[in-house]
């Protein structure tokens, strides 16, 4: 592995573009109520991701002549699951796979700012039981603030991109330059932030380094092995590319050769030094597979970036010699946030509270499972019932459709949402109670710190940096008469001043002015979509902010900033509490923080008049 180019210290960190009890399986023995155990011989753990891996690229799950025979072999001696679902896109399954929760409980639908520093993530979890943690390969949970970079999520050490975006290059010192991907020369950091470009295949590169910390690791290891393959652009390299087709068919299928060869080496490696009976092995794709001229997701219809079947549903492979079962087919609907709490249920530890996910290994109860997106036009999502055999999907409050499990592997599916109006309405009904529940910023701290209230906690939800986000107050007038006032700041991030009768605000460097209301109180909702780099923006895409008063659009900014922030996400947001201002928030009031753009009829109908209940009776029904 040779560098092209010198190190230097990098200054900062897709849309609709995501265990297990080693007991009585194989008859060994188990204490999970008991506090954590003192492990005498903890197992290494190898997690793999695979990027836009479908279910029909794994060759043993459908026939196919997909080139996976280290795969395949995996899944023969150990546990592979046919109804195993991820999100539909990168980033929030990997947020779901790290935290054992839905995705959108932290703000992943789909982009995400970071995951809060109080959530205890997977490498977290066992770093603080003896593990050395390592990322190789691809992060995408946040790009706008280095605080959301591995080494601040649980990892010791990583070495990888933080994008894909970044891989091309090249870059400046104090910024990343966003291009397209490539697997050719990739640009690659470490957890010091030093980023340069190595020589060779980047698949090639990443097993490598792989290789190197498995050989050098002095106590257990935690490697989460995030290839990018097959992701693309379908670029394999020479020596695979001669063995298939010229063709984008045999290009993919040199791509995916390629991968299962890395593996190979990883796992053979792992023989050869006798570590691969105590190494817990993980397998898992983030999203189902996007190759056009491949058909990775039959037999089921869709690709990613869609609650189709074929956009969520994806491979999961488990081994663990000696401890879970060899051979076997599980088709229960297990979920890519299960994979967390089997994990640490595994090595006999305690789950850490609030998870969404649950141990396979346990009996496992029927739950519903739910997908969650939010554009600028409204909410997109799915839902699939508890007994697994209906799918409702809604997009933006058009299109709605209800698939029965039948339906999931043809060509067009009938919709039977008119013929099963109540099923449909009850999920819908369901679902969308969940969004408002999920996207609610409620893990806040709120303080009096007068003349101010202070809001802290949630940090990365919290705070607008990127994507959607609203914050909403109640104000009332005060006994002051001085010609301007601060309302609310969030140093680096927004602020509400009132100047001579006119509001001053200003998100994400944008600036608008609204006269301020002249009655006793008013409420203020601001909604705000920041589209930062995304490999699916193009240079004109523009930001959105909406001033709402009284429940009523008042003004708005379309505008461009593509900066990444550079001031801590966890400064306090202060609000003039004094009733000796000009405007204060009343002590019975409370700002609303949420990460969806709220749409006007929510605003208008449910927000403003909850905002203004904080305000007396005359004006509680006002707007």
């Amino acid at each position: 592995m040779s560098c092209m180019g010198k190190g230097h210290h990098h200054s900062r960190g897709e849309w609709l573009e995501a265990a297990l009890l080693a007991v009585c399986l194989s008859g060994c023995d188990s204490n999970t109520t008991a506090e954590p155990p003192t492990v005498l011989q903890q197992p290494n753990i190898l997690l793999v991701m695979l990027d836009d891996f479908g279910f029909n690229d794994l060759a043993i799950n459908n026939g196919s002549d997909s080139p996976t025979p280290t795969l395949d072999q995996l899944a023969r001696g150990g546990i592979r699951f046919t109804r195993h679902y991820a999100e539909s896109t990168c980033s929030p399954s990997r947020v779901a796979l790290l935290t054992g929760m839905y995705a959108a409980r932290n703000g992943a639908h789909p982009n995400t700012a970071g995951i809060d520093h109080k959530i205890v993530t997977l490498p977290e979890k066992l770093r603080k039981h003896g593990y050395q943690t390592h990322l190789i390969g691809k992060w995408h949970i946040g790009t706008t603030h280095p605080s959301s970079r591995p080494e601040r999520q649980g990892f010791d050490q990583w070495f990888g991109f933080i994008d894909q975006i970044y891989l091309a290059g090249p870059h400046g010192q104090e910024a990343y330059r966003k291009n397209r991907p490539t697997y050719r020369n990739p640009w690659l950091e470490n957890e010091n932030g030093e980023l340069r470009q190595f020589e060779g295949h980047l698949t090639e590169l990443l097993t490598a380094r792989a290789l190197e910390v498995v050989k050098q690791a002095m106590r257990p290891w935690f490697l989460y092995l995030a290839y990018y393959a097959p992701h693309t652009p379908i670029e394999p390299a020479e020596k695979y590319a001669v063995r298939f087709p010229d063709t984008e068919t045999g290009r993919y299928q040199a791509l995916k050769a390629q991968l299962d060869d890395s593996l190979a080496r990883i796992l053979r490696h792992l023989e050869d030094t006798g570590q691969r009976d105590n190494t817990l092995i993980v397998v898992v794709s983030d999203n189902g597979g996007g190759a056009r001229d491949w058909p990775s997701n039959l037999p089921f219809t869709g690709v990613k970036a869609t609650y189709t079947e074929g956009g969520v549903r994806t491979p999961l492979l488990l081994s663990w010699p000696g401890h879970w079962p060899r051979g076997v087919v599980r088709d229960e609907v297990a979920a890519i946030f299960d994979i967390y709490p089997s994990i640490i249920s595994a090595l006999g530890l305690p789950a850490e509270p609030g998870l969404d996910g649950v141990d396979l290994f346990a009996p496992l109860q029927t739950r519903p499972l739910r997908w969650y997106a939010h554009t600028i036009h409204g909410d997109i999502y799915s839902m699939l019932s508890s007994d697994g055999q209906w799918r409702l999907s809604v997009w933006e409050g058009v299109d709605r459709q209800l698939h029965k499990q039948e339906d999931f592997v043809r060509p067009e599916a009938s919709n039977h949402f008119a013929a099963e109006e109540e099923i449909a309405w009850d999920m819908a009904a369901d679902m969308e109670s969940w969004i408002r529940s999920v996207t609610s910023v409620d893990r806040i701290q709120r303080r009096s710190s007068p003349p101010w209230t202070v809001y802290s906690g949630d940090d990365f939800r919290r705070t607008p940096m990127a994507w959607s986000h609203s914050v909403a107050f109640l104000f009332r007038r005060g006994e002051g008469s001085q010609d301007s006032s601060t309302l609310a700041v969030q140093e680096g991030f927004f602020s509400i001043r009132e100047n001579e009768g006119q509001l001053n605000i200003e998100v994400d460097g944008a600036k608008l002015e609204v006269s301020a209301p002249r009655t006793e109180c008013f409420t203020l909702l601001i909604n705000s979509l920041m589209t930062k780099d995304n490999v699916l923006l193009n240079k004109n895409s523009k930001s959105l902010v909406s001033v709402y008063l009284d429940g009523k659009l008042a003004t708005q900014s379309h505008y461009r900033n593509t900066a990444m922030s550079t001031v801590s996400p966890a400064n306090p947001l202060r609000v003039w509490a004094d009733a000796r201002g000009l405007w204060y928030m009343p002590p019975d009031a409370k700002a609303l923080f949420s990460t969806r753009t709220l749409p006007t009829t929510e605003i208008k109908d449910h927000v403003h008049p909850a905002l203004a209940s904080a305000c007396h009776p005359l004006v509680r029904n006002a707007g």
